[in-house]
């Protein structure tokens, strides 16, 4: 990476892990740049650029499976930024709560589309400047611990976010002659708004309460408590940073040791 150059995309970032990813590299040092079909966006960008005297973030407002859209943003941030030295794909969107074979196709292919499709086209565009600047750099891809282990009713998300770490070890191998490193950061059960409406459609669905539902998850996880934006956010900046300078091509699980239960 850069000596000093420290400028950074996220997608996905108007709220929710995406938001707290950016809020955390900004008073960091990093310039960051930010992406969401949200226009809220906008407002995003300005709180955060409010956090720290001269920091750069500018907002882009567009869908992360539009190729165009992906091709024109990265184009648009080099010139806004001077360049980049890394990438965070947390873009992604948590599709239909059916199972397989009631599963609409189009429902189906959407969540890959954001999910999966998004992190392709940002990554190719991002690792074709990287590859052309050759000075190092890094991609965090945002993956999930429900793309590690199958759960009913819920086909589509798994396996958008399954398809991150093997495109994660492809990108690995792809750009580690240029220095550039890509490791996947795996949530577990989050504290954010998607997650949420995700416990309150179960509730619905089962005849219990919002609350009901979020206890019933706590209890699974040993560290018993949902994870934050911030705790996701602190494994990010450590794989952007030096620190993580001979780790490339990982897995790192944020999940409060559910998986060890």
């Amino acid at each position: 990476m850069n000596a000093g150059a420290r400028r950074v995309l996220v997608t996905g970032a108007a709220r929710g892990l995406g938001e707290g990813i950016a809020e955390r590299l900004v008073g960091d040092g990093w310039d960051v740049a930010i992406v969401d079909v949200a226009p809220a966006v906008a407002a995003t960008a300005s709180r955060l650029a409010s956090l720290r005297d001269g920091a750069r973030v500018p907002s882009f407002v567009g869908d992360v499976a539009d190729e165009v859209f992906a091709e024109r943003t990265v184009s648009e941030v080099v010139d806004a930024l001077g360049g980049l030295d890394a990438l965070v794909n947390n873009a992604g969107i948590g599709g239909p709560s059916t199972r397989v074979v009631e599963t609409d196709v189009a429902a189906f292919r959407r969540v890959l589309d954001v999910n999966l499709v998004g992190a392709f086209l940002f990554s190719r565009a991002v690792g074709r400047v990287l590859l052309a600047e050759r000075t190092g750099g890094a991609i965090v891809n945002v993956g999930s611990i429900f793309g590690q282990q199958g759960v009913e009713d819920d086909a589509a998300y798994g396996a958008s976010k399954a398809g991150i770490t093997l495109l994660t070890h492809s990108l690995a191998l792809e750009l580690a002659s240029a220095g550039v490193r890509v490791n996947t950061v795996a949530p577990g059960h989050m504290a954010t708004d998607m997650h949420f409406e995700y416990l309150r459609t179960l509730a619905t669905s089962r005849g219990t309460t919002f609350e009901d539902e979020r206890e019933e998850v706590r209890r699974t996880i040993p560290l018993g408590r949902h994870g934050t934006p911030a705790d996701v956010a602190g494994v990010v900046a450590w794989l952007l940073s030096e620190d993580a300078a001979y780790v490339t091509g990982q897995t790192i699980g944020v999940n409060g040791g559910v998986l060890l239960s």
